[in-house]
Formats: C-alpha cells, structure tokens, sequence
C-alpha cells in the first residue's frame, strides 16, 4: 500500500476521538473557554441530555467576525505563542483542538460578539466543514450550540450512555469544576428544567458549601510556595470509590493518583481499604511547577516536586482530621446534591469474637481493667467521682449557648443510659447524641497502642501458662513470616511442630484477654505482597485488630462512671471520631429529626 497524507476531515475526526469521548467532553471544552473569556455567567442547555443539543452560552469578552471562522482551525488559540507560555499558563484551554474536534462530528452554530462591535457574527459548520457566515443581532459574549453529536460516526454514537447517565455526568463535572472559579455564576438546564444553579460567591470555601453537604471540616496549609485548602468529610461518609472527592490545581478539575493518595494518607487510621472520603482539595502552586500539557482532555497533570506535594496535602488533611471528635450528622440532615456524590452512611466494622474487658475508663492516671458489671466483685474499680461532683446540673444547663462555632466536646454530653447493649445515649442542648461504646473504646485504646510503640514502652506481659493455638500448616507459616509485626506489637509467639504455635507474651492492653482468636486473626488474614515495604501499614493494621480484641464489646454492660471516664478519655484521644477501622464513634440527631420521627413535626 502507497502512503499518503490523510484529508483534513478525517484528521479531525480522529483527532476528536482524543478530545470528545460524550457530551460532557463537549460542555468541558465549552465552558473552559467561556471562563477563559473572562465570563461571569455560563448557561448551559441540554437537550436528551446533550445527545440531540448542547448549548453554552457566556457574557465574556466575545470574537470578532474573523476570529470566529478562525477559532474552528486546527491549534488556533489565543492562549499560547510559544512553547514557554505552556509552562507559565493561567488559562484552562491552550491547545486549540477542542472546536475543531467537536466541528468534525457534530452540527455546530457559533454566535459571538465583542463589546465594542456593532453587530455579531454567526458561523455554522456541519461535519468539520464549513457551511455559513453570517452577520447577526447578539449580545456581548457567545453561545455555541452543538447539535447531533457524532451523527456522521455512528460507530461512536453507539457507545453514548443513555441521556439519563449523561445529564449525571454533565452535572457533576460542572459542580465539581466550579470550585476552581467560585466567581462565576453556573447554570444548567436539561429539557427546560434546571438542575442546577450556582450563584457566584467570594470564595471556594463558599461554593464548597453549594456543592458538598454542611458537615465538612476545613483542611489548609502553606509551605514551601504551595498552598493546600479544602473541605473533606467524615471518615463514616466515606465512599467506595474516588468519585465524591475533588481536586483542584491552580482552578484546573484534575485527576491524580498522587493527590488522592496523599488524601487518603491524611486520614491515618480513620479510612477501610478502598473507601475515600467526600470533599474537595484546591492547590496553588507557581504554574512553573506544574506541567499541564500531559493529555488532550487536560485532566491530568504532572508536578515537578511530586515528594513536595504529596507532604503538604498529607500533612493539611491529617492536621484536619486529628480534630475530628464530633458527631457525624444524620443521613437526613445532610442529605447530598444530586452531583453523583452519594455517601454511604453506617460503615460496619467486625464485632470482636472473643469477650472483651472494660479496662482504663479512669479519671486521670489511675487505672482499672475491670470486667462488666456482673464480674465486677473479682476487679477492684478506681474510684471515680459522679457526674454531679464533675458538672452540678445547674451549671450544666446554664454553660449551653448554642454556638455553631464552638468545638464539640464528649466531656459536655449528659448521659441518659445504654441502649440495645452497645450505644450511649447522650443529649446536649436540643440534640441527641449517641455513642458506639465499642468504636470509641476502640479509639482510645489504638492510639494508646500507637503512642506506646512510638515511646518504646509497649510492654509484654508473660502468660503465666503460655496458651497453644492448632492452626494449619498454612497459617502456621503465614503467622511466622510475620513475627516481625508480631515483636513490634509485643507478641511472643513460637512455632511448635508444623500445626501449632504457642504464645508466650502477649501486649499489656490485651493480657486479660484469651489472644487466641486474635491470634488465628492473624494467621487467616491474607498478607499482600509487598507489605514488608509497607511494615507501619501492617503494624498499624494489626494494631487496630488488637485494640479491637481489647476493647469492650456489644452485650457488656456499662456504668454511668465508666460512661464518663471514656468521654474524658475521647476528648484526650486524636481522631477519636472515628474507630481504626473507620467507623463512627458518634452521631446525633436534632429536635426536629427526632420529633419528624413520631410525628410531631405535622
């Protein structure tokens, strides 16, 4: 076969595979440039959600009559001159492909005009080739109207969700994408309906606001000429996928595997496997340090200090979320815009198997393991004072202001009882609260673990009678291929013929417990290649487990001192909002939730 160079419509057509996937391609490519015009209002229009009809209009700086025959070339922007200006860019689009790809397999109508004009102008083009110019009555800015998608490639046409998925899609990105640019006012309507409208706003914290549920907590940090702000969620809204999380570089919606690993570090223990938190990440950063020309579609990026980026956005979430001690709010009050960002509320979190002790609900330095009420007579209990000694009633009741601003404390809840043998039920205020007793005891015993191995002084307690657990021959050798895990969270186990293991020591926290099951734990979970590499993860995973097997369980009873004495521990405990494994400690519910219950809101 003889080689020859390919006319210019197919060059476009294929070229467009790059840049326009489906309808949301299209509105991307549109509205970049509408805010690259300077505008500051973009109004989108659907029709079938964008198969039959796209249309973007903006009140930005606009064309004139030659600039918009130009516009439909092949890499004519006005973004760009040189190659340098591709590394010092402040634009969303520079690559100029975007309407000569969306021209070549759709029927496309481009009515614009500049301020200082007398009348618009109006160019068509069908299938990449142009169709008519023309004079037109318009106002400042421009509208593109894109019609029949990919009507000349049906092979493409095929592979278009159903206008249902597409309108999803089209609604979440231009949410989402507005956070780069709070300033500009968004609309979209589909089939004469609006499905959204952002009105602009001062800040990304405020379109945050419009965009994601109220209950966020702020995340920031500056250092070394790079700035990280956000909003992320509570680890129990936490999603199966990356979809709720948005990130941000200088005002670029990108999608990057560094930042949400970053993100996701950031939460230390408080995340499951696979689970990423909802929320936004903005990035500011000199555009020199940031190489945007990496794919057609500009979603990607590439940093030139990647280490450097990682640190800062680890570092902003993870200062953010130590704070986390407060409720997570009902699924009902913070239900979330229909964006495709859709928590799921009540993460589960295995039960221990083996019966737990209630052990150092103290005040202060004194500590006491004492079994449930039932087994109390065999433990002597610290003493610890009432909860009218610590706050009288009256003082109690009159502290309340109610103060949006005001840090939630465990200290400040007054309990009522123990519901269904595993929640607390607290109120304050007009609210109620209730407490996971076995998340929470949970928390505090981890991060003791956490600081006690960070402190050199995780102790082994010798087992008077060493306990032998029958294992086989497979977990046998599972376990010991982690004995070095093992040593770091003060085990003493041994091999004893090919079926056996005796353990010999075990962590102070757990010495009252029978680590047999926990130990089985261990020998049963599957060890991920790699994770020698990754040994804090394992230890910090198996950590959890033990903190688990230390705590106390659902079915055991506590008393209002000890209910007490974990609520002061909490408000010492980091992260103590969630349990390890990511589950809430506490939730709440408001009055009128509470009342919408029985009926009394009718």
């Amino acid at each position: 076969m003889k080689i020859k160079v390919l006319p210019d419509t197919v060059i476009n057509q294929i070229a467009a595979g790059e840049v326009v996937e489906r309808p949301a391609s299209v509105v991307r490519e549109l509205v970049d440039n509408a805010v690259d015009a300077g505008a500051s209002d973009v109004f989108v229009t659907l029709e079938s959600g964008g198969h039959s009809r796209i249309s973007v209009r903006d009140d930005g700086c606009g064309m004139s009559r030659d600039e918009a025959v130009l516009a439909f070339e092949r890499h004519a922007t006005s973004k760009v001159s040189t190659i340098e200006d591709v590394m010092t860019l402040s634009t969303l689009g520079f690559r100029g492909e975007a309407l000569a790809s969306i021209a070549a397999v759709s029927k496309i109508k481009l009515r614009t005009r500049r301020s200082e004009d007398d009348v618009g102008a109006e160019v068509t083009f069908r299938g990449g080739r142009l169709v008519n110019v023309q004079s037109c009555s318009w106002n400042k800015g421009t509208e593109l109207e894109v019609e029949h998608l990919f009507f000349n490639t049906p092979a493409r046409r095929k592979f278009l969700k159903s206008p249902r998925s597409e309108l999803a899609r089209i609604r979440s990105w231009l949410a989402h994408s507005s956070l780069g640019r709070p300033a500009i006012r968004y609309r979209l309507v589909s089939d004469g309906d609006e499905v959204l409208n952002l009105p602009a706003v001062m800040s990304v914290k405020e379109r945050a606001q419009q965009v994601f549920p109220a209950d966020l907590m702020p995340v920031a940090l500056q250092e070394g000429g790079l700035s990280v702000e956000g909003m992320v969620s509570h680890p129990g809204q936490a999603l199966s996928d990356a979809s709720g999380l948005v990130i941000v570089v200088n005002g670029r919606l990108i999608v990057d595997k560094l930042v949400l690993r970053a993100v996701r570090e950031g939460y230390d223990s408080m995340l499951k496997d696979r689970e990423y938190p909802v929320g936004y990440i903005a990035i500011t950063m000199n555009p020199e340090d940031v190489d945007v020309n990496v794919h057609p579609q500009k979603s990607e990026v590439r940093f030139r200090r990647p280490d450097q980026v990682f640190a800062v956005v680890r570092g902003a979430v993870l200062t953010g979320v130590r704070s986390i001690r407060r409720p997570m709010a009902t699924a009902r009050e913070t239900s979330v815009r229909e964006l495709s960002i859709q928590p799921s509320y009540g993460v589960s979190c295995a039960a221990p198997a083996a019966p737990q002790l209630l052990r150092d609900l103290t005040v202060g330095e004194a500590v006491a393991a004492p079994y449930a009420e039932s087994t109390a007579q065999n433990v002597a209990r610290s003493p610890i004072p009432s909860r009218n000694e610590i706050f009288p009633r009256e003082s109690y009741q009159a502290s309340f202001v109610r103060d949006s601003h005001r840090a939630f404390r465990y200290a400040d809840l007054r309990y009522i009882g123990q519901a269904l043998e595993c929640f607390l039920l607290c109120e304050i205020e007009e609210r109620l609260v209730v407490v996971d007793m076995h998340a929470a005891h949970e928390r505090v015993n981890y991060n003791r673990i956490r600081k006690a191995r960070a402190e050199r002084t995780l102790v082994t307690q010798k087992l008077l009678i060493p306990e032998i657990v029958r294992l086989s021959e497979e977990q046998v050798v599972s376990l010991m291929e982690q004995s070095e895990v093992l040593q770091e969270l003060a085990f003493e186990v041994t091999q004893q013929g090919r079926d056996e293991v005796v353990i010999h020591g075990v962590p102070s926290v757990v010495s009252q417990c029978s680590c047999a099951s926990l130990i089985k734990e261990f020998a049963v979970e599957l060890v991920v290649a790699g994770w020698r590499e990754r040994l804090e993860e394992r230890i910090d995973h198996m950590a959890a487990r033990v903190a688990c097997h230390a705590s106390i369980r659902s079915g055991d009873a506590i008393t209002k001192q000890e209910a007490y004495a974990l609520f002061t521990q909490l408000d010492e405990a980091e992260l103590s909002g969630a349990c390890p494994h990511g589950r809430p400690c506490v939730t709440e519910f408001s009055r009128d939730a509470v009342e919408r219950w029985f009926g009394r809101d009718r």
